[in-house]
């Protein structure tokens, strides 16, 4: 099964690159900023937590501004691939009632042009972290690997969050507040190492937790990733991959006639 939907995805490519290319464009034409919205998010954030933390609770270290970047910068990756992936499918009713196409393809499609917006955001990121005097280590070559392995587990959520968009239109509203409670669940405004010991389990039930850590390791703290959690959740978002894609098979016939 999951054969056969890598090679439609591989006899679709142009498609995929056509659809990516459209949205990417659509998406940043909405606003007068457009793509600078993915960046301005996060500063905008920054400023009002180091305002807060630093400045009027005199508290934090003197790198909290990296912290904090390094943090808010994939959790908009995160939040904004879940937001889109809800209605990926449910969008493209105009095309689903007159072609026949492999779902998959629409929620990639998604997928394809958050990564992009991320990696140029990356770029930013990188320079900051320049400005800031952060000292890069060699284990700074990993970060495509876990920015891959970032995507990939995205991609199986995103097909489930892509299947409920389709009969529950409220989905997309509720993965707002979702966003919000991954931003307070996850160690994006404080390091791992000011948490209590009995709490740092419960902490890396979040998935998201693993993936951010592994970024501040290979960027600013010079070492290895978490290898071994990593593992863990590329196999379990693989068994969610392989389910996902046996629901979107499920369904095939369903979406264009709800839609």
């Amino acid at each position: 099964m999951l054969l056969d939907t890598f090679k439609a995805i591989k006899s679709n490519k142009d498609l995929i690159y056509h659809l990516t290319a459209s949205d990417f464009k659509a998406n940043n034409s909405r606003t007068y900023f457009g793509f600078l919205w993915w960046i301005l998010d996060p500063i905008f954030y920054m400023a009002i937590f180091y305002l807060l933390v630093v400045v009027i609770l005199d508290r934090g270290t003197p790198n909290y501004p990296i912290i904090i970047f390094t943090g808010l910068i994939p959790l908009k990756f995160v939040t904004a691939a879940l937001v889109d992936g809800t209605n990926s499918i449910s969008s493209k009713g105009n095309i689903l009632q007159q072609v026949y196409v492999p779902k998959i393809i629409f929620v990639v499609v998604r997928l394809l042009v958050n990564c992009i917006k991320f990696l140029i955001s990356a770029v930013v990121l990188i320079l900051f972290l320049v400005i800031f005097g952060t000292e890069f280590s060699w284990y700074v070559l990993l970060f495509p690997l876990i920015f891959i392995i970032n995507a990939f587990c995205l991609l199986g959520v995103m097909i489930f969050l892509a299947h409920l968009g389709v009969f529950i239109r409220d989905v997309k509203n509720m993965m707002q507040y979702i966003s919000r409670v991954l931003l307070y669940l996850s160690p994006v405004l404080f390091e791992m190492s000011t948490v209590p010991d009995k709490l740092v389990p419960l902490l890396y039930l979040n998935p998201f937790t693993t993936i951010l850590e592994s970024y501040r390791d290979v960027l600013i703290y010079g070492r290895a990733p978490e290898w071994i959690p990593l593992l863990i959740l590329t196999v379990v978002s693989l068994v969610i991959l392989y389910f996902g894609i046996r629901l979107l098979n499920k369904n095939e016939k369903e979406y264009a006639k709800v839609i």
